[in-house]
């Protein structure tokens, strides 16, 4: 059984353990301007459009340096122009970039736009963080959207037993003696903070 909770541990490990933005030699930072913390309207699909700065490793503006905007592919989220989930631009003089076009999705709730930076050889990553909200919010929309994602890692916690027990099985060659295991799963539910 530690078989199959080793694998569980490293599965969900892996799908919640983000790796932190490593800046290595002459990395790039990113500032961001606007856009960090906006809220954005479903209903008037109005959103904070975000800006950078891009600065090198003396903090002098990168003119040039190609930006992308990366939206979440799903969940609170947004798109730009219509249908496009990320955004490439370049760093005007001052080492400015712009987003624009976006909108908000119909998914209420918190989300972040990765934005990455690439000049030569350097590169740059940041996080915009913003809120999808219908006629000013209410964390339990917030809630709500989470609800497909926690159905999700319910079937893939469901599938990692699973898989374990058939790995921990042998390796074919057993008279059928074990004792078998079924696995149901149940209703998943999910429920606003008490």
């Amino acid at each position: 059984m530690s078989f199959v909770r080793a694998a569980i541990c490293a599965l969900l490990a892996a799908l919640l353990v983000l790796p932190a933005p490593v800046e290595g030699p002459g990395g790039l930072k990113i500032i961001v301007l606007q856009g960090d913390g906006a809220t954005n309207n479903i209903k008037t699909k109005t959103a904070t459009q975000p800006a950078v700065e891009v600065r090198d490793e003396q903090d002098k503006p990168v003119p040039g340096a190609e930006v992308v905007f990366h939206l979440p592919p799903a969940g609170p989220s947004g798109v730009f122009h219509g249908w496009m989930r990320t955004q490439t631009t370049r760093t005007n003089p001052q080492g400015q970039a712009f987003a624009n076009g976006l909108a908000p999705n119909e998914d209420p709730g918190r989300f972040h736009i990765r934005v990455t930076a690439v000049s030569g050889k350097s590169t740059g990553t940041a996080a915009i963080s913003q809120t999808n909200v219908r006629n000013g919010g209410s964390g339990q929309e917030a809630a709500k959207s989470r609800r497909g994602l926690w159905i999700l890692l319910g079937v893939i916690a469901a599938a990692a037993i699973a898989g374990g027990v058939v790995a921990a099985g042998g390796d074919g060659d057993s008279s059928g003696s074990g004792t078998p295991v079924s696995i149901t799963p149940g209703p998943v539910t999910v429920g606003g903070p008490r």
